[in-house]
């Protein structure tokens, strides 16, 4: 009997890219992300468990998190909202794995470049710009979409007087 190659867990694939900082990994994360059952461009984490987390319905908010993966793996909003789902049930191991998930997540698209126009960030969902913009602690108070130089690029306009740019062109093609 011969093995058979398994391929690798998004786990797998984030702790790699966690241990290297290899572009060529968080490639290949974001690629096993974007193929996996229930990946939306347009996930809103926030939006889909903010109200059992404002009831304090800690159980359900996991619930409803859980429902969205494999497809909300490596969305900042996702692992958040299981972090505090799980810090309100009492398991703090699993928060804190969470959290140290939000953080990884975070950092990935942050090495993608700088938020400017030359060097934007890139993402795999709509909702990733804005977990950027909240933990710079920026609010966005205009967006738009446009083609500098042959790409996709949002602009976001943020109440600070800064801007943020996001590389998309992924996103709009897909």
């Amino acid at each position: 009997m011969t093995a058979h190659a398994t391929e690798p867990s998004l786990g797998d694939l984030a702790a790699t890219w966690a241990a290297t900082r290899a572009p060529a990994d968080l490639r290949a994360l974001r690629d096993a992300v974007r193929a996996s059952p229930g990946f939306d461009v347009g996930l809103d984490v926030v939006a889909a468990v903010s109200p059992a987390l404002a009831r304090g319905a800690h159980g359900e908010a996991a619930s409803v998190v859980a429902a969205l993966m494999p497809g909300a793996f490596f969305s900042p909003s996702a692992h958040a909202a299981l972090a505090a789902a799980h810090a309100g049930m009492g398991d703090a191991v699993r928060a804190t794995t969470e959290r140290r998930l939000q953080a990884l997540a975070l950092k990935s698209i942050r090495s993608t470049g700088d938020g400017t126009r030359e060097r934007p960030w890139t993402v795999i969902r709509l909702s990733d710009e804005y977990d950027v913009l909240r933990a710079t602690r920026r609010t966005s108070r205009e967006q738009a979409l446009l083609t500098v130089d042959g790409r996709s690029l949002d602009r976001h306009l943020c109440d600070d007087g800064s801007e943020a740019w996001f590389e998309v062109g992924r996103l709009v093609r897909a």
